[in-house]
């Protein structure tokens, strides 16, 4: 773990991309809070249980960093997501702000523009 910002969204996305739901929640802090346009997710055994899910389902993501900007300890970045739905791949362009406290995810909040996926 980390106390770096950028560092631990990093190290957040590179264990998103191998689906090591272990490493992935061990970013988190326990009272975490993640939000998509559809659902808001609170606490870490909630978390876990959407990556779980995630993870399972047959569909391979990948999501690449564009950009990111540090601002005290708070991460935005853009992202390119690039998902594979049976055979076809679809790429997605998604905004992500991090809040990191003690080097752990504390909030985060996705934002995906799917007008062209």
């Amino acid at each position: 773990m980390t106390d770096d910002p950028r560092a631990a969204v990093e190290a957040h996305v590179e264990a998103f991309n191998r689906c090591d739901l272990d490493t992935v929640m061990g970013g988190f802090d326990d009272d975490a809070v993640l939000s998509t346009a559809d659902q808001t997710v609170i606490g870490a055994r909630a978390i876990r249980a959407l990556f779980a899910d995630s993870f399972a389902a047959p569909i391979a993501a990948e999501l690449v960093v564009r950009r990111a900007v540090v601002d005290g300890d708070t991460v935005a970045c853009e992202f390119t997501e690039h998902l594979t739905v049976e055979g076809t791949t679809h790429t997605i362009d998604v905004a992500g702000f991090f809040t990191v406290r003690r080097g752990r995810l504390a909030r985060v909040r996705i934002y995906r523009d799917l007008a062209d996926g």
